[in-house]
C-alpha cells in the first residue's frame, strides 16, 4: 500500500468539499464520504493500460493549525494485482517485467494521487 501526507492552507472543510469535486471529475467511485474520511475506487479490469488498473484508496483530512494536513492511501486492488506479481516473478530474469510491474503496482498510482492533490 502507497501512502503519504500533504498540507493544505485551506480548512478542511473546503478541503473534503475540493477532494469530493476533484474525484467526482476524474471518474472515481465514491465508497463512503465522512467530513474527516473519504474512500474511493478508481479504475476497471477491462483495461489495455496500467494507469487504468482497478485501485482502492483513502484520504483522511485532518485538522492543523495552519489549514489541514491529507493523508492518503491507495493500492492496486484485487485479482490484477496478484496477476501481475505472479508475471513479474515468473520473468524476473529478464530486465522489463519487474520494471513494468513496479510502475504499474506503485509508480502508477502514486503519479494518480500526486495529480489529484495537486488543486488541493
Amino acid at each position: 500500500m502507497i501512502t503519504g501526507s500533504k498540507k493544505s492552507n485551506l480548512p478542511p472543510g473546503e478541503v473534503f468539499a475540493q477532494l469530493k469535486t476533484l474525484l467526482a471529475s476524474g471518474n472515481f467511485e465514491i465508497l463512503e464520504a465522512s467530513p474527516e474520511k473519504i474512500e474511493f475506487r478508481h479504475g476497471t479490469y477491462l483495461t489495455s493500460s496500467a494507469p487504468l488498473l482497478p485501485k482502492r484508496g483513502r484520504f483522511r483530512i485532518e485538522p492543523t493549525e495552519q489549514g489541514s494536513k491529507i493523508d492518503f492511501e491507495i493500492e492496486v486492488s484485487g485479482f490484477a494485482k496478484y496477476w501481475i506479481l505472479f508475471v513479474g516473478v515468473l520473468f524476473c530474469w529478464l530486465i522489463f517485467p519487474p520494471i513494468f510491474v513496479h510502475r504499474a503496482l506503485v509508480h502508477h498510482p502514486h503519479q494518480l494521487i500526486r495529480n489529484l492533490l495537486q488543486a488541493v
